[in-house]
């Protein structure tokens, strides 16, 4: 698309309307996608200036940092989010996603769980819990997952029937003896399709990729 249209824009957006915070982090998106980092930055650092409580905002300054390398920053940043917005799913899944990348796998499995309390509707984080225990091979902690998501989501939620639990800990266990990843076609949790909770008429915060690939 053309980008400069886009910034004329939404700089007449931001002009008519300063303090609309959505319109601040659909520009930083898109500076994010022209490659201009440095502009985004102050876009979205507008954001958050005025409005801390936005998740979605945490989430887009996060991920100009990772697309920076600054990884260290990028969960600076994270951390500093979670306080300003404890009520963001996605916040304690991005920052789980960056302790498992570390090898901290208590700090993230405990960061997962804590996002389920704040919102246990909300399906990637069970994806997210049950690729991480497939990880480490905790068959129970797995089946309890498991058995949560089963009694929440029902059969309007699950497109595919119950798994035998089973059946999954004779493939984690060939996969543990074989010493090899766990393979790709395992069932269970880690490939069950979940109905992700929308609740209309809030802001919904987003992945910050997929933030920036709806600005297509």
């Amino acid at each position: 698309g053309n980008f400069e249209i886009a910034r004329t824009l939404f700089a007449a957006g931001v002009t008519k309307c300063p303090d609309h915070v959505p319109l601040y982090q659909a520009w930083a998106c898109l500076e994010v996608r022209g490659e201009n980092n440095e502009k985004a930055k102050t876009l979205i650092s507008e954001a958050l200036t005025r409005d801390k409580s936005e998740g979605s905002g945490w989430l887009v300054a996060a991920k100009i940092e990772e697309k920076l390398g600054n990884k260290g920053l990028m969960a600076m940043i994270l951390r500093r989010g979670l306080q300003c917005s404890p009520n963001s799913p996605e916040i304690y899944n991005a920052l789980a996603d960056y302790e498992i990348r570390r090898g901290k796998i208590d700090l993230a499995r405990e960061l997962l769980q804590n996002g389920i309390e704040v919102d246990p509707l909300h399906a990637p984080l069970y994806h997210s819990l049950a690729e991480l225990e497939a990880r480490v091979f905790n068959i129970k902690g797995l089946s309890e997952l498991n058995k949560r998501a089963a009694e929440i989501f029902r059969t309007n939620a699950l497109e595919s029937p119950p798994v035998s639990m089973n059946l999954l800990a004779t493939q984690l266990r060939k996969s543990a003896q074989s010493n090899k990843k766990i393979p790709n076609n395992i069932t269970g949790l880690t490939q069950m399709n979940f109905v992700e909770h929308i609740d209309v008429g809030e802001d919904i915060d987003m992945d910050p990729d997929a933030i920036i690939e709806n600005m297509n």
